[in-house]
């Protein structure tokens, strides 16, 4: 009886184990104080991505072909060629591996394999994964159309001064 009591004990133990979601931050990676398989990735800049969030893939960042991402058909890793920017992927997968954040994805339409980003962060930094995070010069760009629609009257000075003060704190 104490080995059954005990047996259910530790199976629902690893049972609510595996529906705990395994966050890990930017900091926690770079201090390797978490590493394994994790179901959401917190970045440097508070961006989140998460196991089935889609991303999408900018310009490989430098020549034509990507410097962090590439095919990966389990035991081979293939080149990635720009021909797959502005694809969007399903994140299968994220994994840490001394202080490297590597995610796994669907396969984008028209490819045959599956990708694996080997280093997400700098994948991010660099564009060629598309950041859903605003930059100062987006924001910027994104403020001065806003001022031509309140210039010729298309919308409110309330609502451009709403959306002034919204994308202020992002420009620099």
């Amino acid at each position: 009886m104490k080995k059954l009591i005990l047996y259910l004990f530790f199976v629902s133990l690893f049972s609510m184990n595996a529906f705990c979601q395994k966050t890990a931050t930017y900091n926690e990676v770079m201090t390797k104080q978490k590493k394994g398989v994790i179901d959401k990735y917190i970045l440097e800049s508070g961006e989140i991505f998460s196991i089935g969030d889609t991303i999408t893939l900018g310009n490989a960042f430098r020549n034509s072909t990507y410097e962090y991402i590439v095919q990966f058909a389990g035991i081979e890793a293939f080149p990635l060629t720009n021909i797959a920017a502005n694809s969007k992927v399903i994140i299968k997968k994220i994994n840490i591996f001394s202080k490297i954040v590597i995610v796994k994805t669907t396969v984008p339409q028209g490819l045959v394999y599956g990708l694996a980003i080997v280093n997400f962060d700098s994948a991010v930094a660099n564009g060629e994964i598309k950041s859903k995070i605003m930059t100062s010069d987006q924001a910027l760009t994104e403020l001065k159309k806003w001022k031509d629609k309140f210039d010729l009257g298309l919308i409110t000075e309330d609502l451009y001064k709403q959306k002034k003060i919204e994308l202020s704190k992002v420009i620099k």
